[in-house]
């Protein structure tokens, strides 16, 4: 089994399919990991594939990336014939080590660590999606691996109870699951002073913050937004905040666009904003949707992220992704997933508001890195 001590093994290794510049809920909340772990005296060092350009070692905001390259792709999955070797690197000076499902190489990295006596933590982002061939494909790919995975495995964070009862993955190892939402970014949960008062001749406006991804079921805020402003007898304008050309193996996003284009305006395609961007935006919205209906939807971080500026939500009353308004109050779901659910929600919401509201210090409680980290922080620390 592995050598040195435990005291010089408090590093932690996070192995995932994709990192930073990526952009995903998977990636932001890593980095956010990443951060509060290093702050608690555990330097972090992520394992993850290179992107065109990227260099194989380098420092990415404190952390340190080690990048396999990529032979090719199933799906979204990337195929890295030297992962081993970049695992390896990594796991020097880490005594814990994280690996980030879904992922492909999930089994080999989990073997490497427990060969080399470290402990495994899985982090049990959302189940796969089973919506077209080529995710059903993935699924079966990624099946075998992420079940040896969670055989080896000492723990496994997953979002919330109710998500976890619709896995298969989770129920088969129920007795090493975890309940914690994936870390939000503390710029988004700090205090910050009042926003100016909005124009009240603005137009309403309400935002999609997100990868223009398949799995988010954008058609579906497009249909229901249709009708809203004539039913509010107000201005109403949609903006849809997030990376489209970039996501890897998909290409919806060129409807939605072509949806966008032809609204008069009303709808708009904003792009991807830094965090500190999102965090100046997100004060002059009046409501933030999450329309998602796919497993792959597991929590939607951008919604604690609109709360902790005052701003309600919509959500599909699904596992994992209802509880920000759940726990919060501060917004409504809607189920079932069709237009006109959808479309009474937001009505409800943008005529009479949430049924409470929170402050940034409530949110912190229920969603800072003290319940967030705490599989990690508590498992690093034995």
């Amino acid at each position: 089994m592995g050598s040195g001590k435990a005291k010089d093994r408090q590093g932690v290794l996070l192995a995932l399919s994709y990192y930073l510049p990526n952009v995903s809920g998977l990636t932001i909340s890593a980095a956010e990991l990443a951060r509060v772990l290093g702050e608690a005296g555990h330097p972090v060092t992520v394992a993850t594939s290179r992107p065109n350009g990227a260099l194989r070692d380098e420092m990415v905001d404190g952390v340190r990336v080690l990048r396999a390259g990529v032979l090719a792709r199933i799906g979204k999955a990337p195929l890295m014939p030297f992962y081993a070797a970049t695992v390896m690197r990594g796991m020097r000076g880490a005594g814990l080590v994280g690996i980030h499902l879904p992922n492909a190489d999930a089994a080999l990295v989990a073997i490497l660590a427990r060969l080399m006596g470290r402990k495994v933590i899985l982090s049990y982002a959302c189940a796969m999606s089973t919506a077209t061939p080529g995710a059903r494909l993935m699924r079966a790919v990624a099946a075998l691996p992420h079940l040896v995975a969670g055989a080896l495995a000492h723990r496994i964070q997953v979002v919330s109870a109710d998500y976890a009862a619709q896995s298969t993955f989770c129920r088969l190892f129920r007795r090493k699951l975890a309940f914690a939402p994936p870390p939000i970014p503390a710029l988004f949960l700090a205090d910050r002073p009042a926003p100016p008062p909005r124009n009240p001749g603005q137009p309403l406006r309400i935002a999609y913050v997100g990868r223009l991804a398949r799995q988010k079921n954008l058609d579906l805020l497009l249909t229901a937004f249709d009708g809203l402003q004539e039913a509010l007898g107000r201005p109403v304008v949609l903006d849809l905040i997030g990376p489209a050309e970039d996501i890897i193996g998909e290409d919806d996003w060129k409807a939605v666009l072509a949806r966008a284009g032809q609204s008069g305006g009303r709808i708009r395609h904003l792009g991807p904003r830094t965090p500190a961007e999102l965090a100046a935006l997100y004060p002059q919205i009046d409501l933030h949707v999450l329309p998602s209906t796919d497993r792959l939807e597991s929590f939607g971080l951008v919604q604690v992220e609109a709360m902790a500026a005052g701003v309600p939500c919509v959500a599909t009353d699904r596992p994992g992704m209802a509880e920000p308004i759940r726990q919060t109050g501060m917004g409504c779901l809607f189920s079932p997933a069709t237009p006109e659910a959808l479309r009474e929600a937001m009505l409800r919401i943008l005529r009479d508001g949430p049924p409470r509201r929170v402050s940034p210090a409530e949110l912190r409680a229920l969603f800072g890195p003290q319940t967030t980290c705490a599989p990690y922080l508590d498992l690093v620390k034995t």
